[in-house]
């Protein structure tokens, strides 16, 4: 019996270890698409942090260059 919960348990954070690591990348790919929609993006890194707040949400920090008109 606790041979059968140790590997359920392996198997189980497993699965939780994926499945952060898609809401990770649905984060990531969520703060680009803002940023593109946002600012007129020059050049953008590939990856970008992302972190989950006291509060719960996920937040992503993303490097870009942007082109800014002068006035």
């Amino acid at each position: 019996m606790t041979s059968t919960l140790l590997l359920a348990q392996g198997t189980i954070i497993d699965g939780l270890e994926r499945g952060e690591a898609e809401i990770k990348r649905d984060a990531c790919k969520a703060a680009k698409e803002s940023a593109k929609k946002n600012y007129d993006v020059r050049d953008i890194n590939v990856g970008c942090n992302c972190e989950i707040s006291d509060s719960r949400q996920w937040m992503c920090f993303v490097r870009f260059k942007h082109f800014v008109e002068d006035n």
